[in-house]
């Protein structure tokens, strides 16, 4: 084990990218396999089957930028996953609904998620489960207050 391993195994952030990679890793190949893609799979597990959603809850729900998401939702229309329909008596909302195709990749999606999940659960103490959570809960907070004190420091510096 060199240095970098030895440090890196102390470093939660480390840690928490690392569990992403494998999980995304996963989810990317399961996607591939349906011919959609990750970013377009968690976009239909944020979108209610049968109503829709209003284009502006999705990029919050996903913890994404609005551009970001605007980019997937193009694509994703032009794949015939998803429609944005305009609301009748308000014309600057927008509603974004599943298509057939994107009901049947939706499903493809939660399964994937549903499984790793108890996967997950099955492999763990209930316990630490619990304080999995607590952990994982803190790290926004930690993230703000981190950011903030950075972007003051480097407007101290200047």
């Amino acid at each position: 084990m060199d240095d970098f391993e030895i440090y890196a195994e102390q470093i939660i952030v480390h840690k928490i990218r690392s569990a992403w990679f494998e999980m995304s890793r996963m989810f990317n190949q399961v996607a591939s396999a349906h011919n959609i893609t990750l970013s377009v799979g968690f976009t239909l597990i944020s979108i209610f089957e049968e109503v829709g959603t209003p284009v502006t809850k999705i990029a919050p729900r996903m913890g994404m930028e609005p551009n970001s998401l605007s980019r997937i939702l193009k694509s994703m229309e032009k794949e015939g996953l998803v429609e944005r329909i305009s609301d009748k008596k308000d014309k600057r909302k927008v509603l974004v609904k599943l298509t057939e195709k994107g009901q049947e990749k939706r499903k493809v999606s939660l399964v994937s998620v549903f499984r790793l999940n108890n996967a997950m659960l099955d492999d763990l103490d209930p316990i630490k489960v619990k304080h999995f959570y607590e952990v994982i809960n803190s790290v926004p907070k930690s993230t703000s207050k981190t950011l903030d004190k950075m972007l003051q420091e480097i407007k101290d510096a200047n």
